[in-house]
């Protein structure tokens, strides 16, 4: 997830920096791939190739993320823009599922022609170059990320590998495929198909993430947990209920009733308050904002649901 770290300049210039070296190789291998799996009657290949113009939409989204991190509030975003993000992810994974709907057609089509020419040998020299070049980009952008703390960027470095991994299955397919004779050819298009399945998955499975955050879905329940660890202990709580958080976009968004000592100040409350936001945004910089009702901690404001220290006063 993206952390309030992304608001430093130098933490967005360094993020920039690794993307736009991803997005340039993701091209180049992007081009590579599909012109040795056309010209080289590669199905793996062309697959392998659409896979890598993905990761251009990827690395785009990314880029998007870490620019719009960066845009204050304004009149007509007045929570911010980072749901920007997640509706350009939700337009990633359409075009990953046009994708990959294609290329399980176009694979269906390989197998069903009747003597269909094999892959060429040569055709394998493009996919060992993509894995090369893909391990390569894993290593730099994940020393990046774990540098600078950023989830968004290490999610992108893990699908530098995931995408490394398919172009290992794509050489061991041109390689059966054109040394293994006629009987062996339907190996690659086999593997164009599977290619295109395991794109699909990958696409409804980002397309199922982006809907849950435009509905306000909320983190895994172990998230939630541990951004609860940070209340109680605060000097000054007696108590909390009504408990929320939110996606927005790669952050998120907390909102609890607290309850206080009712002999306090306003004052006194409000610093209170303000020590639980810092308490919870200091251990977990991927959340965003953290609104915070006061309340005293009389009969009438505990709640059934909510969670109190019984050694505290007010109880």
């Amino acid at each position: 997830m993206l952390s309030t770290r992304d608001n430093d300049p130098d933490f967005g210039a360094a993020g920039r920096r690794v993307t736009y070296l991803s997005f340039a190789v993701n091209l180049a291998l992007a081009t590579l791939k599909c012109l040795a799996g056309f010209f080289g009657r590669s199905a793996a290949l062309m697959a392998d190739g659409l896979h890598s113009f993905s990761d251009l939409a990827s690395d785009a989204m990314v880029l998007f993320g870490l620019r719009m991190a960066n845009r204050p509030r304004d009149e007509d975003h007045p929570y911010g823009h980072h749901r920007f993000n997640t509706f350009a992810a939700a337009g990633v994974a359409l075009m990953i599922l046009i994708f990959a709907l294609w290329m399980c057609v176009s694979a269906l089509r390989s197998l069903r022609a009747p003597g269909m020419e094999g892959p060429a040998l040569w055709a394998a020299w493009a996919a060992l170059l993509s894995i090369a070049a893909k391990e390569a980009l894993f290593f730099a952008t994940r020393r990046v990320a774990r540098r600078l703390g950023s989830r968004l960027l290490l999610a992108n470095a893990w699908h530098h590998r995931t995408d490394s991994f398919s172009s290992v299955v794509t050489l061991f397919a041109v390689l059966v495929a054109s040394l293994g004779g006629e009987e062996w050819r339907f190996v690659d298009s086999l593997a164009g198909l599977g290619l295109g399945i395991w794109l699909f998955i990958e696409g409804a499975g980002l397309f199922r993430g982006s809907v849950n955050d435009l509905l306000d879905r909320a983190p895994a329940q172990e998230i939630i947990n541990d951004l609860r660890e940070h209340i109680l202990p605060t000097a000054g709580v007696v108590g909390y209920h009504h408990f929320r958080a939110r996606n927005v976009g790669d952050l998120v968004e907390v909102d609890l009733h607290l309850q206080v000592d009712p002999r306090i100040t306003v004052e006194e409350g409000h610093d209170i308050a303000r020590s639980v936001r810092e308490n919870i945004q200091s251990k977990h910089p991927e959340v965003l904002d953290v609104l915070i009702h006061v309340e005293p901690a009389t009969h009438d404001h505990l709640r059934r649901d909510g969670i109190a220290d019984f050694r505290k006063p007010g109880r």
